[in-house]
């Protein structure tokens, strides 16, 4: 499949070739996580920031002392805040978890209460949940902090897997925004690095803020440890293409299970995949993923139609169709 690209560039949060003090960032962690620079690895240069998190309400902050403008970025649909990063550890092993924190009025960056306990061991207690995000609280619903409360469930030690980001974004007028990202990137390089890319317009909050970013919080869905290689704003007006397994007319015989696999394209986009299984009623949704499965139950022919869109919805989508000819 030939693709075209357009990608430029222009603001960076973070940039790895230069360590963090001349960059004018300091770090802090966040409730029960902990961030540190390090030579561990390096996505260029040679430090990256190693953040460890234990649910999507502790982690490590960044703050910037020139909060980098994002005003004239976030006019495009087509300006990504791009993340780039390696996953140290993609499962451990815990037990059962402590109740949630009481609430505080905010944006919803308080902690949890009791963390994951060991494996196959009591949960944490009573205990005061995690430290929420520092800043003044933000337009928005109730937020989830406060001391934690209620004893952990004993627990079968269960394998978690770190599966989505949530990014925090302040802004110098004291408010907040955030989106939440997968962690899950198809594509890595040969040292582990991936990126996930989120259009600036669909960060929630963004829109009422100054868009002047002065911090960054990181954490993700479970207990885990990740480098942070490289963030910053990309523009990218990559049209989305794709190709399926099957091309032309398949022909089946009645009963048939086979698989469907689409392979899409959209520069940074993250990408989404849909599929109908027959025309006659409209392009409707009957199934979703990369790679499905699907049983024709009645003999004719039928037409497949594989849609790829990006997650947010704001690219043309692109579609490709085949038949399959079920015989009886």
């Amino acid at each position: 499949m030939v693709s075209g690209t357009a990608l430029g560039q222009s603001s960076v949060l973070y940039r790895p070739t230069q360590m963090v003090k001349d960059q004018g960032i300091t770090i802090r962690a966040w409730g029960s996580g902990t961030i540190s620079e390090t030579d561990e690895t390096a996505f260029e240069g040679s430090h990256s920031i190693r953040v460890s998190t234990r649910n999507f309400f502790q982690g490590g902050q960044i703050k910037l002392a020139n909060g980098v403008d994002l005003s004239k970025d976030y006019l495009s649909k087509s300006n990504l805040l791009k993340l780039t990063f390696k996953i140290a550890d993609s499962g451990v092993i815990s037990g059962g978890g402590g109740g949630m924190g009481g609430g505080k009025a905010g944006f919803g960056f308080g902690g949890l209460g009791g963390g994951a306990g060991a494996a196959g061991q009591r949960g944490g207690g009573r205990g005061a949940g995690g430290a929420g995000f520092p800043g003044a609280p933000g337009a928005g619903g109730a937020g989830i902090g406060g001391a934690g409360r209620g004893a952990g469930g004993g627990g079968a030690a269960t394998t978690a897997v770190l599966k989505q980001f949530r990014l925090i974004l302040g802004t110098s007028d004291g408010k907040k925004s955030e989106v939440y990202v997968p962690a899950n990137t198809s594509a890595s390089s040969d040292q582990g690095w991936m990126t996930v890319a989120v259009p600036l317009q669909a960060i929630a909050g963004l829109d009422r803020t100054n868009k002047v970013v002065n911090q960054v919080g990181f954490s993700g869905n479970t207990t885990a440890t990740f480098y942070v290689g490289d963030l910053r704003i990309i523009e990218d007006t990559t049209p989305i293409q794709g190709d399926t397994n099957v091309t032309g007319t398949l022909n089946a015989a009645l009963g048939d299970e086979f698989t469907f696999s689409a392979n899409g394209f959209g520069g940074s986009s993250i990408l989404r995949y849909t599929w109908d299984f027959d025309d006659k009623d409209g392009i409707q949704v009957d199934a979703e993923g990369q790679s499905v499965t699907h049983k024709f139950r009645k003999p004719g022919t039928y037409t497949v139609t594989a849609t790829i869109t990006d997650y947010y919805g704001l690219k043309q989508p692109y579609s490709t169709s085949f038949k399959v000819v079920v015989n009886p």
